[in-house]
C-alpha cells in the first residue's frame, strides 16, 4: 500500500536549503589542523589608536584608549606607549555618535552585514592591523538603545554626543571583545588561561569554550572534555568538541552512551552530526543507527540528518523503517514534522529512488 512517505525532490532541495543541510559531495570541511598558524599568533605587544566622533566633529578619545587598554592588558597583552615603540599589532577602535558606513576601502573588499548597516546609533569598530596588513576581521560595539537624543533626553543629559560616548564607552568596558580578537589571533594558550581565570563566570566560560571548539591544541581540546563534567558546561563543551573533528568521536560516542540529561544528549549527538560533515568514521554510522531507535523525535532528526551526510547506503533500510513510522504516527508536533522532513531529505541524499518505498 502506498503512503505519503516522501516529498518531491524540488521541495527537499529547498528543506535542504533552508535547514543549513550540506550535499555529501559539497560537505567536507577542512580539519582544523589543516588550518595555517595565524600570523599574530604569538603577538604580545600592542598598540592603541581611537579616534571619537560626534555630530559636532573629532572628540577628546582618551577615556575610550585607557577602556580599550585596560581591557586587552587584562587579557595578558602588553600595551605599547606609543606607535614608535616596537610592537606586534595595532588594535583601531573608532566610536562614533551615528554610524556610519564610508564604503570599500583599500583595506576592505567585503561590505559590512546588512544587519550593522542597518544599525544608525552610537556604535564603536574595532579592527586591527599587523605591518602593512588590515585584515578584513572586525568587531562592532554598540549601546543599549539606537535613538540616541531620545535616550539622552530620558537621561537628562544636556550633551547628546557625550552621551552617547560614555554609554558606548560603558559598552565597552564591558563587551567580550578581547575574547574574539583572542580566537581571531588563535591564541589557543591565552584562551585556555582566560577559561581558568573565569570560573566564577560561567556566562564568560560559556564564551570561551565556543571559541575553543574551533582552535586546534591538545589543551584546548582537554579543557572542552573536562568542561563535560560541569552540567552548566556540557551543552557548550559537546558542541565545540564537534568543531574538533575525529578525535571528538570517543569523547562524544561515551557521553552520549552515558548521558541521562535529555539537552546534553541532544548536544552530544548535534555534535556528532557537525563532524560528519567532514568525516565519515565507522563510529558515526554506529552512533546515529543506535539512536534511530530512541523515542525522542529530536534526538532521531539528528541521527538522520548525520546519515544522510555520511552518505552510507547501509542507512536506507533503518531510514525507510522509520519513516514508515514517522509518516503513520498521527502526531502533528513541530518535532515531528521536522523528522519526517528530515528523513525524506536524508533518503533522497542517499538515493533518489529510495523515495518510492512501499
Amino acid at each position: 500500500m502506498s503512503i505519503p512517505l516522501f516529498i518531491c525532490l524540488g521541495i527537499v532541495a529547498g528543506i535542504s536549503c533552508g535547514m543549513g543541510l550540506s550535499f555529501p559531495a559539497l560537505a567536507q570541511q577542512s580539519p582544523l589542523d589543516d588550518h595555517p598558524a595565524h600570523p599574530l599568533i604569538t603577538a604580545q605587544v600592542l598598540v592603541v589608536e581611537s579616534i571619537a566622533l560626534t555630530e559636532h566633529g573629532l572628540q577628546n578619545s582618551t577615556a575610550i584608549t585607557k577602556t580599550i587598554t585596560d581591557r586587552l592588558s587584562n587579557t595578558g597583552f602588553t600595551i605599547a606607549p606609543s606607535p614608535d615603540q616596537p610592537h606586534d599589532a595595532v588594535v583601531r577602535v573608532k566610536c562614533e555618535e551615528r554610524q556610519t558606513w564610508t564604503g570599500p576601502s583599500t583595506h576592505r573588499t567585503t561590505s559590512p552585514s546588512p544587519a550593522s548597516r542597518l544599525w544608525k546609533g552610537p556604535a564603536c569598530h574595532i579592527s586591527y592591523r599587523y605591518g602593512d596588513q588590515s585584515p578584513h576581521w572586525s568587531w562592532d560595539v554598540r549601546t543599549p538603545f539606537e535613538d540616541t537624543r531620545a535616550a539622552a533626553e530620558a537621561a537628562e543629559a544636556s550633551n547628546i554626543g557625550t552621551f552617547a560616548l560614555n554609554a558606548l564607552n560603558t559598552q565597552l568596558q564591558q563587551d567580550d571583545f578581547p575574547l574574539f580578537l583572542v580566537a581571531e589571533w588563535r591564541q589557543a594558550d591565552r584562551l585556555l588561561m582566560l577559561y581558568k581565570k573565569s570560573t566564577d563566570n560561567i556566562e564568560r566560560q560559556t564564551t570561551i569554550l565556543k571559541l575553543m571548539g574551533n582552535l586546534s591544541s591538545d589543551q584546548t581540546f582537554e579543557a572542552l572534555k573536562e568542561a563535560l563534567t560541569n552540567p552548566a558546561l556540557a551543552s557548550t563543551a559537546l558542541l565545540a568538541l564537534g568543531q574538533q573533528g575525529e578525535k571528538a568521536i570517543p569523547a562524544l560516542a561515551s557521553y552520549l552512551e552515558s548521558a541521562t540529561n535529555s539537552d546534553h544528549r541532544l548536544a552530544a549527538i548535534q555534535a556528532l552530526g557537525t563532524i560528519a560533515t567532514q568525516s565519515n568514521a565507522p563510529a558515526l554510522f554506529t552512533q546515529f543507527i543506535k539512536v534511530l531507535d530512541t523515542e525522542d523525535p529530536k534526538m532521531q532528526t539528528e541521527a538522520v540528518k548525520g546519515l544522510g551526510n555520511l552518505a552510507d547506503r547501509r542507512a536506507i533500510q533503518p531510514l525507510q523503517k522509520l519513516s514508515l513510522q514517522a509518516w503513520t504516527n498521527p502526531s502533528t508536533s513541530p518535532d515531528m514534522r521536522a523528522l519526517r522532513e528530515m528523513l525524506s531529505w536524508s533518503l533522497w541524499q542517499l538515493s533518489p529512488s529510495a523515495h518510492t518505498a512501499e
